[in-house]
């Protein structure tokens, strides 16, 4: 249990301040759990990374409504490229959500982006959350999973 609470605040922290590596931490949690925890821990990964993204899609969803960004908004061209992607992503969920899941899976386009994006350009949350949720908690699962076997294989492992 505690690994799984500690997965969950290191990759709520993590998300949020990026300096704080998640992936590293997994390696090393890798080391210390049973591979019958390696499930909850990848959810706990999951969930926290995706609640820690919501803290960045609501800080850009609030600057959207600043004076600055307003005036911005004022500028044919950047208007225009900001409509035509709100177009795309409320437009068409489905390819919102298959692009915030392949940079919450694989990191492209870097999920400290797609944080910033989804809440410039009104994404759904219960989407923009499971997709960024589906996508780290498999990708979690694949880092201890791959490094729990690696560890059972190799003379100095587990």
């Amino acid at each position: 249990m505690k690994a799984i609470l500690g997965t969950l605040g290191y990759s709520v922290l993590g998300s949020v301040i990026p300096l704080f590596n998640v992936e590293v931490y997994l390696v090393g949690i890798a080391t210390l759990i049973p591979s019958s925890a390696i499930i909850p821990v990848a959810i706990a990964a999951g969930a926290g990374q995706a609640a820690g993204k919501v803290v960045w899609y609501h800080g850009s969803l609030r600057s959207m409504s600043m004076p600055w960004m307003q005036k911005r908004l004022e500028t044919p061209k950047f208007k225009a490229r900001y409509e035509r992607w709100e177009k795309v992503v409320n437009g068409h969920p489905l390819a919102g959500a298959g692009l915030t899941f392949a940079s919450g899976l694989v990191g492209v386009p870097p999920l400290l982006v797609m944080g910033v994006l989804g809440g410039a350009l009104k994404m759904n949350q219960v989407i923009f959350f499971g997709a960024i949720f589906l996508g780290r908690a498999l990708q979690s699962w694949a880092i201890l999973a791959g490094f729990t076997s690696l560890l059972d294989v190799l003379p100095f492992g587990h």
